[in-house]
């Protein structure tokens, strides 16, 4: 095989061996660290980041996908007249029983169905463990109901769902909080290998072939070593954008960035307080279900609104639902009813809220592909394809080139290799993730002892 050149090696991982560093690393101290911590990155954060990746590109459209697969529970022929509300709650009560109703989710769309949320069942600890789901140990069932003739059109269990399952995948590897740090170490350290990759690639001759534009013909590690490389260049802003983003739900920086929120004053306190009814006299009835639903389907801006309306047990409280669309955290309009006149006591849009209590909504929009609608879901799950793709690739490379029987993985630079400006780049790249400052300095640790066991090794 022909010697590459420096510009289309630099995300070729396995190429550099114990026996046989790479050119430009042997030119190059800082591109042979760079190309080191570029290689274990990729290979230790692959598994999760495969996880990640998938599971994100199939959330992406989870919205259209579950609309089709559920139109038996989730779509009605319109007749004359719909039955009320207390009626229909009083039938799925009769389904699930009085005390397992929850609440109620409801549509201006006429062609819609009326479902119910009702208490299924505790998890069992030795079915399920510590996993921490959203809804604590809790399991919610859908009973979904005709409207016009009351009939029941089915049921479910809203966490055993094909998409609430990819989900916790995708959040926390189904393994509680545990997960959740390990998938923001993936995704802190997918940010990196971005960094270092960019810095591998970067032109250091004048060619095309290998750096702008990848090869398609000829041997099949070449191949894939310019497909890594280069497209992987083209796919940084967007990378940056759905992986920087992902952090918002993150549990360190997501709880940082929420804890600072607060400290600036710019949280939201009318969408998470509890709501409050006017007083009362103490014998006042409520006002009934109906005459709730339709203040609060007033307030919708669409047939494609789902209000989600949690039924109260507080003589104190207000009704409160979050308006939503295709699950768009920008796009959330909180209404809150009183109970007990039915009027409108606050309406709040996402974009009333203080600018930073913004900034995380529109990351989380921007995240799950929602921000400009159907453009950015497509954005959202090419570019999670590709970051898929990429990471099998330097991992098939490295498969690939490794020697019969050894690892393959590159050695360790002499000491010194790293400048002052790039020690700096890394204290900040640190401070900045610090769940991947943490991991670098476990992985120093265990490189200098290692190396020193190596070396202790040699000497005997």
């Amino acid at each position: 095989m022909n010697e590459p050149s420096t510009s289309v090696e630099v995300l070729a991982k396995a190429s550099v061996t114990r026996d046989r560093p790479s050119r430009a690393g042997a030119a190059s101290p800082l591109y042979q660290v760079v190309w080191r911590w570029h290689f274990y990155a990729g290979i230790l954060s692959a598994p999760i980041f495969w996880i990640v990746t998938l599971t994100g590109a199939l959330y992406v459209f989870q919205t259209e996908l579950s609309a089709w697969r559920d139109q038996s529970l989730r779509e009605v022929a319109v007749g004359e007249e719909r039955l009320s509300y207390d009626r229909l709650r009083e039938l799925a009560a009769a389904e699930v029983g009085a005390d397992e109703l929850e609440g109620i989710v409801v549509f201006p769309d006429p062609g819609r169905s009326v479902m119910f949320i009702a208490h299924a069942e505790e998890h069992h600890a030795g079915e399920a463990g510590d996993h921490d789901h959203d809804h604590g140990q809790e399991k919610h069932r859908h009973v979904y109901v005709d409207p016009y003739t009351g009939k029941m059109l089915g049921s479910k269990i809203a966490e055993d769902d094909f998409f609430a399952i990819v989900l916790d995948l995708h959040r926390s590897l189904m393994m509680g909080t545990t997960g959740r740090i390990l998938s923001e170490l993936a995704t802190c350290w997918g940010l990196l290998l971005l960094a270092t990759g960019v810095y591998l690639w970067w032109p250091r001759g004048k060619k095309n072939v290998g750096v702008w534009v990848p090869r398609i013909k000829g041997k099949l590690y070449p191949v894939l070593r310019d497909w890594h490389a280069v497209s992987g260049f083209y796919f940084v802003p967007l990378a940056v954008i759905v992986m920087g983003t992902g952090l918002f739900f993150s549990v360190v920086m997501g709880s940082a960035f929420n804890a600072s929120v607060k400290a600036a004053g710019h949280w939201a306190p009318k969408w998470f307080a509890p709501a409050v009814s006017a007083p009362v006299a103490a014998q006042t009835r409520p006002a009934s279900l109906d005459q709730i639903v339709a203040t609060f389907l007033s307030h919708s801006r669409g047939t494609d609104d789902m209000i989600p309306i949690r039924f109260i047990a507080n003589p104190k409280h207000a009704y409160k639902a979050f308006l939503m669309r295709d699950d768009d955290k920008n796009q959330l309009r909180m209404v809150s009813v009183d109970q007990y006149t039915a009027e409108t006591i606050d309406v709040v849009d996402a974009a009333d809220n203080p600018f930073l209590y913004r900034v995380r909504v529109w990351a989380v929009s921007t995240h799950m592909g929602k921000i400009f609608g159907m453009p950015t879901k497509i954005l959202a799950l090419v570019t999670s394809i590709a970051l898929f793709l990429l990471s099998v690739t330097g991992v098939w490379m490295w498969w690939k080139r490794r020697p019969r029987g050894r690892t393959g993985f590159p050695r360790r630079p002499a000491s010194g290799a790293m400048p002052m400006w790039a020690w700096l780049v890394i204290v900040i790249a640190a401070v900045v993730l610090p769940v991947a400052g943490v991991s670098m300095l476990a992985v120093v640790l265990i490189d200098t002892i290692w190396s020193r066991i190596d070396r202790a090794r040699a000497e005997s």
